[in-house]
């Protein structure tokens, strides 16, 4: 049996000779019209009131915690003299400092405790009244018990005494609270503060 007889080489490909060798293609460049200096100064324009909008819904989402930075806060109540605008007080519930702390039964009512507190705003501002969160843990340190209490809970509220949600600075409150009795575990406690 005779093998196939294999095709040459040159005749899978079919070579295409340029015409001229020695020719190169030259590329030419097409003239563009140059936009107009008014077309850029609108697109500008337009770009700045995009990006000055971003600017102006992120702060106004974000004002309460970006109106307590230092550097930021000057230049805000600057703004908002011309804007007529109120910025939210300035707050930091790391400078409330508790002084005095006691828990004892309430010496009329069984199952009721009552709460003693003392704390001072250390900040050298202004603030808002935080809100207090009592904690009771056990011998382990694992929380068993808890309760918040707002400003207005934790406030005098009768009617002849204005409600003033601020604590000047280095001003002291005093706050009595009556609660229920928590669990017979609940052996340790502390107070928190912080601002919602």
């Amino acid at each position: 049996m005779k093998a196939p007889a294999s095709l040459p080489v040159t005749d899978m490909w079919t070579l295409i000779e340029p015409d001229q060798p020695d020719s190169k293609a030259e590329l030419t460049a097409v003239p563009q019209k140059s936009a107009s200096p008014w077309r850029l100064i609108g697109y500008a324009t337009v770009s700045l009131a995009l990006a000055a909008g971003l600017l102006a819904q992120v702060g106004i989402r974000h004002l309460d915690s970006i109106s307590q930075h230092d550097t930021l806060r000057p230049w805000l109540l600057r703004a908002c003299e011309i804007a007529d605008c109120v910025l939210p007080t300035r707050q930091d519930s790391r400078l409330i400092v508790s002084n005095q702390l006691s828990i004892d039964p309430h010496p009329d009512y069984q199952g009721i405790s009552q709460m003693a507190l003392r704390f001072t705003n250390n900040a050298g501002f202004s603030q808002s009244l935080p809100t207090l969160e009592l904690v009771f843990s056990d011998i382990h340190g694992q929380p068993v018990a808890g309760r918040r209490f707002s400003p207005r809970q934790y406030l005098d509220q009768s009617p002849a005494t204005p409600v003033v949600m601020a604590m000047s600075a280095q001003q002291s409150l005093n706050v009595r609270l009556e609660f229920a009795t928590p669990a017979d575990d609940a052996v340790n406690y502390q107070v928190r503060f912080f601002h919602e």
